[in-house]
């Protein structure tokens, strides 16, 4: 890209923030997200037998993807349909603003409020844990046990991968609106998506069996292929808890699998995109 198409990329982004931030979506999910986390200590009871750290990490790990997924998919359809249904998309498009520099830009916004989203319940998260880790700390040492401990460096690399998650599911939703004509579809397919993402594990699974048949081994090994494996980035036990941390090289694989697929939706999208009726 030229140095005029970037800098009319970064305007386009830069407009796409400032409109995320306002929508109440963004602030209805940051706030509800932000107050659960903070209360999910009340909610230790229900740890059914697992560390109470644990459970806290791992229920403010779920809220995070769980709300990060559905502004990713909701807020990345709306803030497209909205440009094209008032037509302020052809305003934009007829000067000289290519239809990928559009669709970039419009990704770029999107994806900076959602580093924004996961920065702000993160931190929120690390005050909670290092606060219930500091009061447990006592205890456990009378009672003779090691005390607990809190990663913040593993917890800021956890950040960086459901950044990349998060990424990966808004480029998908970006193909998937490129080609469709309607917001809901584009909302409905993309939350499906998310959950064939998660379920990958299923498919290779079945790769594994001998006894499976010509059809559902070609069925599953292109499902591996097609849709991400967000399971990959469930690693955030390991990085923020334990202290022999992740495995080696997982947090570096998980990365450069999720930029390729995300450079492939967006490649994708953009051809797309180049030929749609406007």
């Amino acid at each position: 890209m030229t140095m005029d198409a970037l800098r009319r990329t970064h305007w386009i982004a830069r407009i796409t923030f400032l409109e995320a931030v306002r929508q109440r979506l963004f602030s209805f999910l940051l706030l509800l997200g932000a107050a659960l986390a903070v209360s999910s200590v009340a909610f230790r009871f229900l740890n059914f037998g697992h560390g109470e750290l644990k459970f806290v990490a791992d229920f403010g790990f779920g809220i995070l993807f769980l709300f990060g997924s559905l502004l990713a998919v909701v807020m990345t359809a709306q803030l497209l349909y909205a440009e094209l249904d008032n037509r302020t998309a052809l305003t934009l498009l007829a000067k000289p603003v290519s239809r990928s520099e559009f669709l970039l830009g419009k990704f770029l916004g999107v994806w900076a409020v959602l580093g924004v989203f996961i920065v702000l319940l993160c931190s929120i998260l690390a005050g909670v844990l290092l606060t219930r880790a500091a009061e447990i700390a006592p205890v456990a040492e009378a009672a003779g046990r090691v005390p607990p401990s809190v990663n913040a460096a593993g917890l800021a690399i956890f950040a960086l991968l459901q950044w990349m998650r998060l990424g990966i599911i808004a480029a998908l939703t970006l193909f998937l609106a490129a080609g469709a004509r309607t917001f809901l579809f584009s909302v409905v397919a993309g939350m499906l998506a998310v959950l064939g993402g998660q379920l990958q594990w299923l498919a290779q699974d079945l790769l594994t069996k001998p006894d499976v048949g010509f059809f559902q081994r070609s069925l599953a090994w292109f499902a591996t292929r097609a849709v991400p494996n967000l399971q990959q980035f469930n690693i955030g036990d390991a990085l923020v808890l334990e202290s022999a941390g992740a495995p080696a090289g997982a947090a570096a694989s998980a990365l450069l699998a999720g930029s390729l697929h995300l450079l492939a939706f967006l490649f994708l999208a953009c051809a797309l995109f180049r030929r749609r009726e406007i």
